[in-house]
This record gives C-alpha cells, sequence and structure tokens, in this order.
C-alpha cells in the first residue's frame, strides 16, 4: 500500500468524522431553536439525550484534533448507549397510554425523542463500521493540525460550533434547574420566536466560521 493512499484514506476518515459532526450539529440545533425560539424549555430526559449527544461528539473532535484511535470511537459509543437509554425511557413513558401524545412537537410523524433514539443508534452503527477500517487506526495519524488547507479550517468551524453549543446548552439549563433537581414538566419560556430562533443558530454559525478559519489562518502563519 503506498503512502499517498494512506493519507487519502485518513482524509477520507477526516472527513466522515466532519460529516457525523455536521449531523450532530444539525440536531442540536433543531432542539436550541424549539427551546430559544418557540420557548419550550427541555425536560430532564431531554437534557440526558443533548448531553448524549455532545458526547458522541467527542469521539470525532479527538479524532479530527489528535488522530484516528479506536479509543475515541469507544466513548462516542458509550456516550450513545448513555442518550439512547434516555431516548428508550422517554419513549416508554409515552407508549404506555395509547391517549399519550407524547412530549413535545412531531417531526415526520415522530417526537424528538424517537429522532434523537435513531439518531444514536446510527452513531453506534457507524462507530463499529468504521472500528473495521483499520488503516486510519494504525498509520500513525497526528490529527488535522499538521495537515494545511481548507479541510483544516473547516474542521476548525465545525469544532468551535460543538463547543458553542455546548456552552449554550450549559447556561441555559442554569435557570431551568439552577443547582437542585430539573422539573419533570418545565414550564414554557417567552423565546425569541420562530425566526428570532433561526437567526440566534446562524449567528452561532458565523461565529463558529470566523474563529475556525481564523484560527487556521492563525496557525498557517506560525508553520512559514
Amino acid at each position: 500500500m503506498t503512502r499517498l493512499s494512506v493519507e487519502r484514506q485518513v482524509t477520507l476518515a477526516r472527513i466522515i468524522n466532519i460529516l457525523a459532526l455536521v449531523g450532530l450539529l444539525g440536531v442540536l440545533a433543531g432542539s436550541l431553536h424549539l427551546q430559544l425560539g418557540v420557548g419550550e424549555q427541555p425536560c430532564p430526559l431531554c437534557l440526558v439525550q443533548r448531553s448524549g449527544m455532545i458526547g458522541l461528539a467527542v469521539g470525532p473532535v479527538m479524532n479530527l484534533l489528535w488522530g484516528m484511535k479506536a479509543q475515541h470511537y469507544a466513548i462516542s459509543i458509550l456516550a450513545a448507549c448513555a442518550g439512547a437509554a434516555g431516548s428508550v425511557r422517554q419513549i416508554f413513558l409515552h407508549v404506555a397510554s395509547p391517549t399519550d401524545p407524547g412530549y413535545g412537537p412531531e417531526f415526520f410523524g415522530f417526537h424528538l425523542y424517537t429522532w434523537a433514539f435513531v439518531t444514536f443508534a446510527v452513531g453506534v452503527v457507524g462507530c463499529a463500521v468504521l472500528l473495521f477500517w483499520n488503516t486510519p487506526l494504525v498509520c500513525g495519524d497526528q490529527g488535522i493540525s499538521k495537515q494545511a488547507g481548507s479541510l483544516r479550517a473547516i474542521t476548525y468551524a465545525v469544532i468551535t460550533a460543538v463547543f458553542l453549543d455546548l456552552l449554550v446548552i450549559t447556561i441555559t439549563v442554569i435557570p431551568e434547574c439552577g443547582l437542585g433537581m430539573c422539573p419533570d414538566d418545565p414550564a414554557n419560556i417567552s423565546g425569541f420566536g420562530d425566526m428570532g430562533g433561526w437567526l440566534f443558530i446562524a449567528g452561532l454559525t458565523v461565529i463558529s466560521l470566523v474563529v475556525g478559519f481564523g484560527l487556521d489562518r492563525r496557525k498557517a502563519r506560525h508553520s512559514q
């Protein structure tokens, strides 16, 4: 196997990890819009699922920053299992009674916690499949910071978006739960409105792009 083919395989593995993060960011964007735009506060099990998604994102982030490792995928699998447990618990709570309408709005006929379970299941299967792809795991990859180019800037931007989402989720939990138990059925809040919620998400995206490309330019200058 030539060195070039190894490099291409590592690049492809990085692209897959980036796309996985983008998918998770899309799911989290929808939940944040529901909370900050519509004003519907997340229930305790919803917070468990959000935490699981952030944990699921940790593996790809570590793969991109420090190189492809089986241990990083294992972290994502464990986080996905924890998040899926929260999803299954919430599904069972609402399917027990045929008259229970479920919690929150539906998307294509299913509630968000059902889609969360699908996300976690896809995450577990995806990580398991990638663990069979041996070359990126054993080639000595040291992370994308060693590779100049637009892919590094995109990576930094996506990772920045993950950390911004984590920051927003953490900050919004404090007024809802304080330092004690979170309410089972939290009262709705006055959100930014439908358009305002999406503008907030768009603002986070712009900040992520600015920070990501700024970090890439700084890295490029220091490498010269």
